[in-house]
């Protein structure tokens, strides 16, 4: 029997009901990841590595922005799964190498990962919602921008929250080892999403 997450809309085949379900778990933890440390990197620079906050996330923004349309055609060859995989290594990898830094590492190394970090989360951010919205049809595609977006929202709401009450209980070092394990679980969700992809061009 057809799975049916909203009402009068497409039937979703159990296939595609698990995907959606797969690509909304990813969507949650990668958001999870990577909003704790943006929303907490001010806290801490200024106590764990005493460098410039601002700087560091306006070169992750920039880089993000300057890779946007190259990822997308990217995704137009291989796949946006694919690609978004390869999104989440650059940026769990960013994070993981970032754990390691502590004042007196130089200035420029955290800057070029959070260069890094930007890159991967424009290629999972390019191509995520995409993978949601091939779901739906016609008067779906509302809906499943709801659920896309409750999901985003939910996980920027609370990631502040967990993270924060971590980095307080266990020390500020957690930070980076929390978005990363985040990021990497959205990885494993990822990998078993079947359906919401493009096809590749030749």
């Amino acid at each position: 029997e057809d799975a049916d997450p909203n009402s009068g809309g497409r039937r979703l085949s159990k296939g595609e009901f698990r995907s959606l379900i797969l690509i909304l778990m990813s969507v949650v933890f990668w958001f999870f990841g990577y909003n704790a440390v943006t929303s907490k990197y001010a806290v801490y620079a200024s106590s764990v590595l005493d460098l410039d906050y601002n700087l560091t996330l306006m070169i992750a923004t920039g880089a993000a922005i300057v890779a946007y349309i190259p990822v997308g055609a990217v995704a137009s060859r291989i796949g946006r799964r694919k690609t978004i995989l390869a999104g989440i290594v650059i940026l769990g990898g960013s994070f993981l190498a970032a754990g390691f830094i502590r004042a007196g590492s130089p200035v420029m190394l955290m800057n070029v990962l959070f260069a890094t970090a930007g890159i991967g989360w424009a290629t999972i951010n390019v191509n995520s919602y995409p993978m949601v919205v091939e779901l739906s049809r016609g008067g779906d595609v509302g809906k499943y921008t709801g659920f896309y977006y409750t999901a985003s929202m939910a996980a920027q709401t609370l990631t502040p929250i967990i993270s924060g009450f971590l980095m307080d209980t266990l020390g500020m070092t957690t930070l980076f080892p929390y978005g990363c394990v985040f990021v990497f679980l959205a990885f494993f969700t990822m990998l078993f999403v079947k359906h919401g992809d493009n096809k590749p061009t030749k």
